[in-house]
C-alpha cells in the first residue's frame, strides 16, 4: 500500500516565492482592515509598502500562513525525498482497527501510503491504481471520477493544491508531481497554485455523490503523527443516527 513518489530536483526560488506570497496577501487588504485611514485619490489595491509594518499581523495570516512565511524566509530545507516514508506500524495497526470509518495515511505530498476497505469503497480503490497514481492531488485534479464523486469538487481540488504548496514551503529542488499536475490539471491547478494559499491538516466535511450509495456527507479530521515525515491519518466519521452512520455500520461493521 505504498505510493511511489517522483524525485525532487531544482525548484522554489525563495525570494520570488516570498514576493509572490506577500503580493497575494497584500492585494486582499485595504487600509481600513488594519486601522489605517484611506487617502483621497487612492487607486492601488492592497497596501503600500510603507503600510506593511508587521507582515504576519498586518497581512492577517492564519496559522498555516504564518508557518509558510517562516519557512520561505528561513534557510532552505532539503528537497522532497525521492522515496515515500514508511508508515509506522502502530499507525497501520490503528488503520486496520478502524473498520467502520473510512481512513487512510497520507504524506505531505498527498501520496496515499495505506488505507482501509471503507476508504477504498468511499473514494477509490487505491490498490487498483499504479503506485505513482495513489495520490489525492492527482486524483482530484486529473481523474474524471473525482468531479462526479465530490459535490464540492473545485474546493477539494484547490485544497489539495494548497496542501502541496504547504508541503513544499521553503524547499529547494523541483517536484515532478507539480509538472505533471500543471500539464494535466488544467487551469484550476494553475489558478490554485498562484493563489499562494497554504493549508495543513485540518477538519471539515466532505459532500460526496457516491456511485453506489448516492449523496453522503461525512466529517473528516486529519491527525498529524509524530515524526519528521509528517504523515497524516485522515478519518471520516458520521454522527450517530445519521443515514451515513447506519450505512457504514451495516456495510463494514462486524
Amino acid at each position: 500500500m505504498t505510493a511511489l513518489r517522483t524525485t525532487a530536483a531544482p525548484a522554489v526560488d525563495v525570494p520570488t516565492e516570498l514576493a509572490r506570497f506577500l503580493r497575494t496577501r497584500r492585494a486582499r487588504l485595504t487600509p481600513e482592515c488594519v486601522g489605517l485611514p484611506r487617502t483621497a485619490g487612492r487607486r492601488l489595491t492592497g497596501l503600500r509598502r510603507a503600510e506593511v509594518a508587521a507582515l504576519a499581523t498586518a497581512l492577517r495570516l492564519d496559522a498555516d500562513g504564518r508557518g509558510h512565511l517562516h519557512r520561505i524566509t528561513a534557510r532552505p530545507v532539503p528537497p522532497v525525498p525521492s522515496t515515500p516514508p514508511e508508515a509506522p506500524q502502530a499507525a497501520l495497526d490503528l488503520l486496520r482497527a478502524l473498520t467502520v470509518w473510512p481512513a487512510y495515511l497520507v504524506d505531505p505530498m498527498r501520496s496515499v501510503l495505506a488505507w482501509n476497505a471503507a476508504a477504498a469503497w468511499l473514494v477509490t480503490d487505491f490498490g487498483a491504481l499504479p503506485p505513482h497514481r495513489r495520490n489525492l492531488a492527482w486524483f482530484a485534479l486529473c481523474d474524471p471520477r473525482a468531479k462526479e464523486l465530490y459535490a464540492d469538487w473545485e474546493a477539494v481540488a484547490r485544497g489539495n493544491v494548497h496542501r502541496l504548496r504547504n508541503a513544499l514551503s521553503g524547499r529547494t529542488g523541483e517536484e515532478p508531481l507539480l509538472a505533471e499536475l500543471a500539464a494535466s490539471g488544467g487551469e484550476l491547478f494553475t489558478d490554485a497554485w498562484n493563489e499562494h494559499e497554504v493549508r495543513g491538516p485540518n477538519t471539515g466535511h466532505k459532500r460526496l455523490n457516491h456511485p453506489e450509495a448516492g449523496p453522503l456527507t461525512l466529517a473528516y479530521t486529519g491527525y498529524l503523527l509524530p515524526g519528521p515525515e509528517r504523515i497524516e491519518l485522515v478519518v471520516m466519521t458520521a454522527p450517530a443516527g445519521s443515514p451515513e452512520h447506519a450505512l457504514l455500520h451495516a456495510r463494514f461493521g462486524s
